[in-house]
């Protein structure tokens, strides 16, 4: 497999891994259910109980009638396929790029360059979408995740398979080559190994409230531990836990790069056991760690680079130290079975003149799940269940509710 940032190679992809008609249908489906959601939420049309809802397109001097199947009180309404008003009945309904052209024209009477952007994006979701749900079916075994062995928690984060419903581009993964998405996407079910560095005294930033037995455990001795299968660090530096595309760009930024150069910052290369992505893509899972790990990501995820602010690395800290102050205590003895999940812990650098070097940090999340424990991610356990058929008509009569197969 090429290594992250490789380029890209072209070739025949083996047919399980070609989407068909019916997976692209429902990829399309999905979809477009979306960016009408999203339009009826931002732009007002209320959307009738049943029959046609009508959108007129008066930049386009034309309108769409959209059959509503559910109204949702709360936004998740279910729509068919939309059509162009006055089309013959012979003309294939609108799909999802072609109705994104259209309602980003409504937006400013030109698409501009943010239109430009969003037909992109939403093409592309629905790209890789359909290659979700084709590789999804090509990989069920028809077993449950437990009758596999499989870490539960891992199988419900990678069960999201079409993405946030209110979202007019859930899957799209701008700056990913197609190996880059299969290593590194929860819906293909990816790994990869932690890309290391190793940090200066001098750079470091950090903070911990993680304790074990009453003992304050540091963030630095934190990620040593999760580095004992990886690399080890210079005598005095720290390692710090990167994604392999988050170094690939860092690397050419100039504050990384004179660290770089200056050997304050040491590339150890990646190394180590592989670690899963969860839904989110960049916080990362290993089966019987005893910490997750949420990595700063600037790639374009849904419409904006995922990289950890300073004051959200604070922001967890805190927030454990509040709970273990007495108010888990508190709620837990109303809810026993209610908690939060902690971020105790982080690791950054700082540049020579003390302010943050953007993208160079990590969070240790607590991970308090085991393997056998039966746990669902909400967002997949309550999504669509995307159904393609043979012949290519997959669509929204094709869906039903509950979770993905996994």
């Amino acid at each position: 497999m090429p290594t992250p940032g490789a380029p890209a190679t072209l070739g025949v992809p083996k047919s399980a891994d070609v989407p068909t008609a019916g997976h692209h249908a429902a990829a399309q489906a999905a979809t477009v259910e979306n960016l009408l959601r999203c339009w009826v939420r931002e732009a007002g049309p209320d959307a009738p109980d049943d029959g046609d809802l009508h959108i007129p397109l008066p930049a386009s001097g034309t309108a769409l009638a959209v059959p509503v199947r559910y109204r949702s009180p709360t936004g998740h309404h279910r729509f068919g396929l939309p059509r162009l008003a006055g089309a013959p009945a012979s003309a294939p309904p609108v799909d999802a790029v072609t109705l994104a052209a259209l309602l980003a024209r409504e937006s400013s009477g030109d698409p501009g360059p943010d239109g430009i952007d969003l037909v992109a994006r939403v093409a592309d979701s629905v790209r890789r979408t359909a290659v979700f749900l084709r590789d999804r079916e090509a990989s069920a075994d028809g077993g449950s995740p437990a009758e596999a062995g499989t870490d539960l928690f891992l199988a419900a984060e990678q069960a999201l398979l079409l993405g946030h419903p209110l979202h007019p581009t859930p899957k799209s993964r701008e700056g990913l080559t197609e190996a880059e998405a299969r290593r590194y996407s929860p819906e293909l079910r990816g790994s990869f190994p932690l890309h290391w560095v190793a940090v200066a005294p001098s750079l470091l930033a950090t903070d911990s409230a993680w304790t074990e037995r009453g003992r304050r455990v540091t963030a630095p001795d934190l990620t040593a531990r999760l580095a004992a299968d990886g690399p080890a660090p210079p005598d005095g530096y720290a390692l710090l836990p990167l994604h392999p595309w988050q170094f690939r760009a860092l690397r050419h930024r100039p504050a990384t790069a004179a660290l770089l150069d200056a050997g304050l910052l040491r590339d150890l290369g990646a190394r180590g056991a592989p670690w899963h992505p969860t839904s989110s893509l960049r916080t990362v899972h290993r089966s019987g760690a005893p910490a997750m790990l949420k990595l700063s990501l600037a790639l374009h995820i849904t419409n904006s680079r995922r990289e950890n602010l300073r004051k959200e690395l604070h922001r967890g800290v805190e927030v454990h130290r509040l709970l273990r102050g007495g108010l888990s205590r508190q709620w837990q003895a109303v809810h026993p079975d209610f908690d939060i999940v902690r971020d105790p812990a982080w690791l950054a650098v700082d540049g020579p003149d003390g302010g943050p070097v953007r993208g160079l940090d990590v969070v240790v999340r607590h991970n308090p799940f085991r393997p056998s424990d039966d746990v669902s991610c909400v967002a997949g356990l309550v999504a669509p269940r995307p159904h393609a058929r043979v012949d290519g008509s997959g669509g929204p009569e094709d869906t039903d509710a509950g979770a993905p197969r996994s």
